[in-house]
């Protein structure tokens, strides 16, 4: 029994952690949606002389869709940039911004899983005291030694971090996918498994 309050609070914080971030995108879609589709309506009820069930849904999402095409391209992105740096410089706006930013871009698993393939645990910010790491690339130094570039991302929104170059032996490479490494992170470390093993 005296393991029931912390499993309930173990499993609410979960929750909160999981809920919070689908919660924001939300309310960010729903304003969205609700600013496009009263003028999306009306025009194509007064073209076609009657409502149009869903043509607000149809508007929005193709909005979406062209935004995110449009982003793929150099100039996209140049545009996308730019829209970032304006929305940066308002004060008010500043932080809500940011915030919904990285956390869409915290969830972008496939993204990580493009820049990343491997999980080590690495001493860091100093001896005794282990860190979750990325592996983004491997060189050589001076000496010849092994080393490698580690990114350690920051909890919970682990688009920013610290870049660590260690030697290859420092950093221990781990059972962990992608995408447990990133539950444990973004979850503040609730969600770690039972065991983590080394893979040497």
């Amino acid at each position: 029994m005296r393991r029931v309050p912390s499993h309930i609070r173990k499993n609410i914080l979960s929750g909160l952690l999981v809920l919070l971030p689908l919660g924001a995108t939300y309310l960010i879609l729903k304003f969205l949606f609700d600013i496009i589709d009263p003028p999306v309506r009306s025009l194509v009820d007064n073209f076609f002389g009657r409502q149009i069930p869903g043509v607000g849904v149809v508007a929005f999402f193709m909005l979406v869709y062209s935004a995110g095409f449009v982003g793929n391209y150099v100039i996209g992105r140049r545009f996308i940039a730019l829209g970032h740096r304006i929305m940066d410089s308002i004060p008010f706006v500043r932080p809500i911004y940011r915030t919904a930013r990285q956390t869409v871009e915290a969830f972008d698993l496939e993204n990580w899983k493009e820049r990343y393939s491997r999980v080590v645990l690495l001493d860091f910010p100093r001896d005794g005291v282990k860190s979750i790491g990325f592996v983004t690339a491997s060189y050589l130094d001076e000496l010849g030694k092994n080393m490698v570039a580690v990114y350690v991302p920051t909890t919970p929104v682990p688009t920013s971090g610290y870049l660590a170059l260690v030697e290859e032996k420092s950093a221990v490479s781990t059972d962990l996918s992608v995408d447990e490494a990133m539950k444990i992170i973004v979850s503040g470390g609730v969600l770690t498994p039972s065991e983590i093993r080394s893979t040497i």
